[in-house]
């Protein structure tokens, strides 16, 4: 399956938390309050709390000091309730609110079977709001700037600018499909990034879950803030990049910026190497060699993934399955996020768990977070890690589009996610089909 369409699942993906970092939102006319904002996994359940992530988020953007700074990279954008916060706080505490958008947003209609119907974007109205909407061409010093909005240029993404060719041979344009905000400051906590595998929209709230962390960081917000600054660069001038790989250890933390090019840096349809068979190239399959199994303790591997089509990563999995590791697998079952040679692995290679979640309208819920946790042997350390953003396990999120994948290496995170995978995620009705062998 085209992973466009894989993209029109997610359109209706939203920000959602269990457990509020700072609680219920205050209304929009109160003053912040003061706040400490401290590293913490947040995660929704669809059936019990749909807009917790979106309303960590709206607490966050009410809680900015007033003059500060609000920057954030996303790719679809209909929620209004955001969008309501963002505009209140540049108004009335001046704060600087810097949006950039994938090139899907841009549209206030589209056609549906012929008719024109309403996207609900937030783009023109947000641009509005804060006065400002940057095109392609305009020079903008963001640190200089006020509030604006800017959509990536058309067929691409802010950085991204690949074509990818399709095992189908359709073509697939990169796109921007980030998932993050930045904070100067919040209450009296500087330097905060929020980064979610969730997008601003409706669906995703009543529908999917998700997963987010909010962290105060100096280090991991400077690096999140230099990428943010590049994506601005690039959509804004010149043709974009076929490769932008960058990986930064910053304390407890790692970033992975994307996309990342195959060995051979040949990104045309007769290059001698396959974009779909270089696992040497593939981030989540070098993470993974990372991993051994020893007899004891043995070392588990959990991950939940929305879309997953990339082979080598699935048959690493199963290697290290076949090794004496526990492998779990959680994926989300609707129609062609899973590919036909991860089902094959997958299926056949015996896993300690194996589930899909299946959704229908008020009935069942699908997974669209993105992570994996390491808890065992890594690099021949004993140690607990979160792996989670943007990136789905496919391959225009690794060859094409502009992605962050965030490592962390905390004990409270990973217990969180463990949480959220061993309880919310396996003791929910809707994640205990088996995958099957054939879509």
């Amino acid at each position: 399956m085209r992973i466009r369409a894989l993209r029109r699942l997610a359109v209706a993906s939203a920000l959602l938390v269990a457990g509020s970092l700072l609680g219920t939102p205050p209304a929009l006319a109160e003053d912040p309050v003061p706040v400490t904002v401290r590293a913490k996994a947040v995660f929704n359940d669809p059936a019990t709390s749909p807009n917790a992530v979106r309303d960590e988020l709206v607490a966050l953007i009410r809680n900015t000091e007033a003059g500060g700074l609000i920057r954030g990279s996303v790719y679809t954008f209909t929620d209004g309730v955001v969008s309501d916060a963002l505009a209140a706080a540049h108004r009335d505490r001046g704060v600087r609110v810097q949006v950039l958008f994938d090139h899907e947003a841009v549209a206030d209609t589209t056609l549906v079977n012929g008719v024109s119907k309403p996207t609900g974007s937030e783009y023109s109205t947000l641009g509005q709001r804060l006065g400002r909407v940057v095109r392609y061409g305009e020079s903008v010093d963001a640190d200089t700037a006020g509030s604006f909005v800017l959509a990536c240029p058309e067929k691409r993404g802010c950085i991204g600018n690949r074509a990818l060719k399709q095992a189908d041979g359709s073509v697939e344009h990169a796109i921007n499909h980030n998932k993050f905000v930045l904070f100067s400051k919040v209450g009296s906590t500087p330097n905060v990034v929020f980064q979610s595998s969730a997008n601003l929209t409706a669906n995703h709230r009543a529908e999917f879950f998700n997963n987010a962390v909010t962290v105060p960081h100096t280090g991991l917000y400077e690096e999140y803030g230099r990428y943010w600054k590049d994506q601005l660069t690039h959509g804004t001038s010149g043709a974009g990049l076929a490769d932008y790989y960058r990986t930064t250890d910053v304390g407890a933390y790692k970033t992975y910026f994307f996309p990342r090019i195959e060995s051979d840096r040949d990104t045309e349809d007769d290059s001698p190497v396959d974009p779909r068979q270089d696992p040497d190239t593939d981030t989540v399959v070098s993470l993974l060699k990372n991993v051994s199994c020893p007899a004891s303790p043995v070392t588990e591997i959990r991950v939940a993934m929305y879309a997953f089509t990339r082979t080598p990563v699935a048959e690493r999995l199963a290697a290290l399955q076949a090794a004496g590791c526990r492998v779990h697998v959680v994926v989300n079952g609707d129609k062609g996020n899973v590919g036909s040679g991860v089902r094959a692995a997958l299926t056949s290679a015996g896993l300690t768990t194996l589930r899909q979640c299946t959704r229908s309208a008020g009935v069942s819920y699908g997974v669209h977070s993105k992570y994996l946790l390491i808890d065992g042997s890594y690099l021949g350390a004993a140690r607990k890690l979160v792996f989670t953003g943007s990136h789905n396990y496919t391959y225009p999120n690794l060859r094409s589009q502009d992605e962050t994948l965030l490592k962390i290496d905390q004990s409270e995170i990973f217990e969180a996610y463990r949480q959220n995978f061993d309880t919310t995620l396996l003791g929910s009705a809707s994640c205990q089909g088996a995958l099957p062998t054939a879509s």
